[in-house]
């Protein structure tokens, strides 16, 4: 009988790997250290059989960092969960991939009623009496897309902590977006598209103007008569592998079908995210995701203001399954200047 135990213990995992040679027999018992583990037995048609799976599996967890150690040596221990469920092939770039968290507000569907002033897709927007209703230079009517209170959400650091930005888009084609004007991003003009910013907030309703442009709207990713509330909490976000700096950050050449040795087929690193890490969510701040390319050139510095995705429940669509994202330099953002903001949507 020959026996092997390994274990592999850092700020992250604690585990133990035994396995039992007995003549044409193979015997396996892992789990935490400390803790008995599970078990599982089979027979080879021969001891050599046996002996050529024991390597193949040795040989696999040593790959992975266990080393031979002695049983009993180290005690059971709390470890640290991981911030990503990643699989096998991605696991050796734990480190580069982690690196590009970034915090974020996430926003979900709030079950109380929303004010003129609350965050929200849709609905009654903030607008102060004698305040007029975004239109394009020619005088059509811009569709109000959503809002975010500041002061409603929780703190984001370089972000406002207090006043109200609006959304409006236009309901053309193209919802509102120039995508062939050949101009660098920050110099698109606000023309099928406007971003509102009001630095102090009235919250009386009589102070303000509660009406709305009657119509019926043909190609808007929502309906602007139906309001959610929205309400948001910190979490954490990870660079999506269409970011303009993944190959960068990221060393290896990755692409949604990446295949591993053993044909593994491993899809976008947003998919393998865990505990506060959240990822393909409407949001401000954190890093933009895209179902085709990033618009953003290598050295472009613009932030994700604002992510709208597609969100079934909420009555949000973007084309075929698509995400809404409004960007802006940090400059701007310092200043509260959303006079350059510049919006982007794709979809499938």
């Amino acid at each position: 009988m020959t026996r092997y135990y390994l274990e592999l213990s850092n700020a992250r995992e604690h585990k133990f790997y035994e396995l039992v040679l007995e003549d044409a027999a193979l015997h396996l018992r892992y789990g935490r250290i400390g803790t008995d583990g599970q078990r599982q037995s089979r027979t080879h048609a021969s001891p050599e059989a046996a002996q050529k799976e024991a390597d193949k599996r040795l040989g696999e967890k040593r790959k992975k960092g266990y080393v031979d150690a002695v049983m009993g040596e180290r005690e059971k221990q709390d470890v640290i969960p991981p911030r990503l469920r990643l699989p096998d092939l991605l696991r050796p770039h734990r480190s580069e991939i982690e690196a590009t968290l970034r915090p974020s507000v996430h926003l979900v569907r709030d079950g109380q009623s929303g004010r003129p002033w609350s965050c929200k897709v849709g609905g009654v927007p903030y607008r102060e009496q004698g305040q007029p209703w975004p239109t394009t230079p020619d005088g059509q009517a811009l569709a109000f897309l959503a809002q975010l209170h500041f002061a409603d959400l929780p703190v984001l650091d370089g972000y406002p902590t207090t006043g109200l930005v609006q959304f409006f888009i236009l309901d053309d084609d193209l919802m509102g977006c120039d995508f062939d004007s050949g101009l660098p991003l920050d110099e698109v003009p606000q023309t099928t598209y406007r971003v509102l910013f009001h630095p102090e907030v009235i919250q009386d309703e009589a102070a303000l103007d509660l009406s709305v442009i009657e119509r019926v709207w043909d190609v808007l990713p929502h309906d602007p008569a139906v309001e959610v509330p929205l309400r948001g909490y910190l979490a954490q976000d990870i660079l999506s592998a269409n970011d303009r700096l993944f190959d960068g950050l990221v060393t290896i050449d990755f692409l949604d079908k990446t295949e591993g040795e053993d044909g593994e087929i491993v899809g976008d690193l947003r998919f393998y995210a865990c505990g506060d890490v959240v990822t393909l969510a409407s949001k401000v701040g954190g890093h933009p995701d895209f179902t085709q390319t990033d618009p953003r050139g290598t050295e472009d510095p613009h932030l994700l203001l604002f992510q709208l995705d597609s969100e079934t429940e909420w009555g949000v669509m973007w084309g075929d399954a698509g995400i809404g994202n409004f960007f802006i330099r940090p400059e701007d953002l310092a200043a509260r200047d959303f006079s350059r903001v510049v919006y982007h949507w794709d979809c499938h």
